[in-house]
């Protein structure tokens, strides 16, 4: 008799609860939960049910896609022409032609030269007219003792610059590769800031919306190793926090001509992780590093590299373009490396962890520039003579400051944006506002209430005529 009594208490328990929540549900202020709820007719009511359940299968299926999307961090690039009033300048690499300077290699080897006769000085007379008119032989190779010996045997920046844009003396001489020539040469780098302390130069608009850096060359045509050398400066355009080789990514710059260069600048700022850009501040870690360290991603990587040669090869390669405070410099082709160390043995598995961590920097400057050759006319008094027709080489880069060209990655959505979208989703799918879903939620707390709190109420009612015949 008891547990009759008791499944039907459960039974009007159950009951009360479904009663309470459609009265809920009816007076919810979502249209299509309470049609369905308040819909007499059974087969109207499971086709609302369904089409209910098929839109907010829809809605869940866009939400999950859109925020899968999301989550991956899209970026777009926004395209704007900065017009402020400083700009980062770039840095100028320059190197002779001809490496090795003559009058050197003959004091140093006179073994390797010769003194020319009248029939050669007629022919050549730019290379007879001063004290060093000893001629080094055809082959001089047997002479030199790898790219440490040429590094001495160099021309000097203030033999090969007249004229600079800046006080500040240029950095080098440092070594890079050339493959026509004796495999090593020496240039030297004006405003260049790698692994430097120093802060780069932030150039200031100008009244006439361009500036103009003048620079002077000389080639030093009569003191070429060869006769048939030609004579003649390599140089460069580059961002100052990066070191190039111009022997690779060079212009050629003849002697007795006129360089116009207009150089066009164009700024790039990435977004760091967890963006696919994934960028890297290389300023931030410079200062953490008391002003130490590579500047980019490029440089970076040589870093890495020059590590790697330094540590196995005991010398510093000619491919590195990272300073290097080592004087011993690798011979090509003639390197060999430390066998006692395990790692050196493969060098993608000591680089690959170190190129890695070398991620894009945030903020980069790109420059390009066009060149206009022109003959120059004027001629330096002291090289007048027919005999002697040394020429200077004469370069104005002119900027073009009206307009920088600024790249940059943003957040393809913001989360202001992501929650409109959903919001978007749940209108469309099912017509519902965010008032509403606020109400639909508020709808199922108060049935949980109610149901946790008709069981408590029959517990105790259950419980209690055991308490009861306890006490009699």
């Amino acid at each position: 008799m008891a547990s009759e009594m008791n499944e039907e208490s459960e039974r009007q328990r159950k009951q009360s609860v479904k009663d309470y929540a459609s009265k809920l549900f009816k007076e919810s202020s979502v249209s299509a939960v309470s049609a369905i709820v308040s819909t007499g007719n059974i087969r109207r009511k499971i086709f609302r049910v369904v089409v209910f359940l098929l839109f907010t299968a829809g809605f869940l299926y866009q939400c999950i896609k859109f925020l899968g999307y999301v989550l991956q961090f899209p970026t777009i690039v926004n395209i704007e022409m900065d017009r402020s009033e400083h700009y980062l300048g770039p840095a100028y690499t320059f190197c002779n032609f001809n490496p090795i300077k003559r009058s050197k290699f003959c004091s140093k080897y006179p073994d390797g030269c010769f003194e020319p006769d009248e029939e050669f000085c007629e022919a050549h007379p730019k290379l007879c007219i001063e004290n060093n008119t000893k001629i080094p032989k055809d082959d001089i190779s047997e002479y030199l003792n790898g790219p440490k010996d040429i590094m001495e045997l160099i021309h000097d920046y203030k033999e090969l610059i007249i004229y600079s844009p800046t006080k500040e003396i240029p950095e080098g001489p440092f070594p890079r590769l050339d493959l026509d020539g004796y495999n090593a040469a020496a240039c030297y780098s004006i405003f260049g800031r790698v692994n430097n302390s120093l802060e780069p130069k932030y150039r200031r608009k100008s009244m006439w919306k361009r500036s103009i850096d003048f620079m002077q060359f000389y080639p030093r045509e009569n003191d070429i190793l060869h006769p048939n050398s030609k004579p003649g400066i390599l140089f460069a355009i580059h961002s100052p926090f990066e070191a190039v080789n111009p022997f690779m990514k060079g212009i050629f710059l003849k002697p007795g001509h006129l360089y116009l260069i207009s150089v066009e600048m164009i700024e790039e700022e990435l977004l760091p992780y967890p963006y696919k850009t994934d960028c890297l501040n290389y300023t931030e870690l410079w200062l953490r590093a008391n002003k130490t360290g590579p500047r980019s991603q490029e440089m970076c990587r040589h870093r890495c590299l020059l590590e790697y040669t330094e540590n196995c090869f005991n010398c510093t390669d000619l491919i590195v373009l990272y300073p290097s405070h080592s004087k011993n410099i690798c011979e090509l082709y003639k390197r060999q490396p430390n066998v006692t160390e395990e790692i050196c043995k493969d060098i993608h598995r000591y680089i690959r962890p170190c190129f890695d961590s070398c991620k894009e920097d945030c903020t980069r400057m790109k420059y390009s520039y066009q060149v206009q050759e022109l003959i120059s006319k004027c001629y330096n008094e002291k090289f007048h003579d027919k005999s002697n027709k040394t020429r200077f080489i004469e370069v104005y880069v002119q900027f073009e400051e009206s307009e920088v060209m600024k790249l940059q990655y943003k957040p393809q959505y913001q989360q202001v944006e992501a929650f409109s979208y959903i919001g978007g989703f749940i209108g469309i799918w099912l017509g519902v506002s965010l008032v509403q879903v606020v109400d639909v939620i508020e709808s199922f707390f108060l049935i949980a209430r109610y149901f946790f709190k008709k069981g408590s109420i029959a517990c105790l009612r259950k419980s209690s005529p055991e308490i009861r015949k306890e006490t009699v």
